[in-house]
Parts: structure tokens; sequence; C-alpha cells
């Protein structure tokens, strides 16, 4: 018995020094079980956007929309701070920028949704109100390959086409460019999963419209908004 506790409790000094050397050495970025990695792993699986009125709080602020990816990868997540048991979930974020030795924030995120607005220079998440009209500018894009793509329906299909759109990456390539997140035409707290709509610019400059869902990680597209009647 002497032996099995001596055997333990060496196998606890040797994990506890472990856990300090992870802590102190790679600044937390390799456990993903932690509650502040848990909330950055599913961000990155997010689009991230800001609404057309803070675009200008950044600009004020001299904070570049490229700034916010990695902000956000070194903030630290307040979560006495934030607002947990709500959907959407609130959290608070300080960190360094470029000219802002810590800038305050706030991340909102709809439970089951792709995408996740950021308030910047907000103080306090109690106070913080999701933005409900307007649009929504992308600042982050997850990497993943083919994070949009159109359902196999032949009807969605066929309207993606007559749109002009003949890839699922060519669909990509344009909200790159030109993306919006339509935030009074999106329903991000319906259940059981929140309905996206989403814009880009056409090739005539027109405006094109999408409905998605999010699915296994992605933006399931199951409507085209196209107005012809080659597809009925």
């Amino acid at each position: 018995m002497n032996t099995l506790k001596r055997r333990l409790l060496y196998y606890g000094l040797g994990f506890g020094i472990g856990l300090i050397f992870v802590f102190f050495f790679f600044n937390n970025r390799g456990c993903s079980w932690l509650p502040e990695n848990r909330i950055k792993d599913l961000l990155k699986q997010k689009i991230i956007f800001v609404s057309e009125q803070n675009i200008t709080v950044l600009d004020k602020l001299n904070i570049d929309e490229s700034e916010i990816k990695g902000y956000i990868e070194n903030a630290e997540v307040h979560f006495s701070k934030s607002v947990k048991n709500t959907n959407p979930r609130i959290y608070h974020l300080e960190g360094p920028t470029a000219k802002n030795e810590n800038f305050v924030s706030q991340v909102i995120i709809y439970d089951g949704a792709f995408v996740c607005e950021f308030v910047p220079n907000k103080f306090s998440s109690e106070t913080t109100k999701p933005t409900e009209e307007g649009l929504g500018i992308p600042v982050v894009i997850p990497e993943q390959k083919n994070y949009f793509y159109s359902d196999t329906s032949k009807y969605t299909i066929c309207k993606r086409n007559a749109l002009g759109i003949l890839e699922d990456s060519t669909l990509m390539t344009k909200f790159l460019a030109s993306g919006r997140v339509d935030l009074k035409n999106s329903r991000l707290k319906l259940k059981p999963k929140p309905e996206h709509r989403l814009t880009i610019q056409g090739e005539n400059g027109k405006k094109i419209g999408f409905k998605a869902s999010f699915y296994k990680e992605k933006a399931r597209i199951f409507l085209f908004e196209y107005d012809g009647d080659d597809c009925d």
C-alpha cells in the first residue's frame, strides 16, 4: 500500500509540473480543454462580423479590420464579466492591438449560428445588445476549404447556376470580396437551426441574396434568391 501511495504521489507531482510547463511555456495554447481556448476554437469555425455603425468605431481607434483575427487569438476572455447563460452569449475580451495596449470588446455568439458579432470598444457585456438592423461586414472568415456549399437539390443548384455562380468556390470568392450579413432578415435565434441571409455583389453590380444554415461546421446554402422562372 505504501508503494502505491508513493507512486500516486509521484504521478501527481509529475502531472502538476507538466501543467506548469504548459501554462508558462505554451501560454495555454496547447490546452484545448480550457474554457478560454474552447471559446476561441468555436470562433475559428464562424464568420465574425462588425456592424456598419461599429466599423466607424474601429476607424476612429485606428484599428484595421485585418487586426481583429490576431486580437481575438491573443485577447483574454473574462468569464466573470461575460453573459453566458442566454442566447446569444456575450463574452468580454481584453487584449492588445497595434496601437492599443489594452483594447476592450465584446463578442456575441448565437447558439447554432455560423456568424457572430464583434462589438469594439464596449466595456460591459450586460449593456451590450446584438445588432438587429442593417448589414454586418465580415472581418474574420474561416480558412477551411469550401466553407460555403450548396445543398444537392436540383432546385437550389438550378437557381445558383441561373445567377451565374457555377461553382461554390466562386461564391466564396465573391463573398470574400463583397459579402454582407443581412441582420434584419436573418433569424439567428431560430430553433432548431438559425437561418442566415447573406448577400454578395453579382457581375452586373446587382445584389444577390442567399440563405444558409450551419451544418457540420460549414455554411449549407438551401436557397438562392432568383426571380426567374427557369427553375420552376
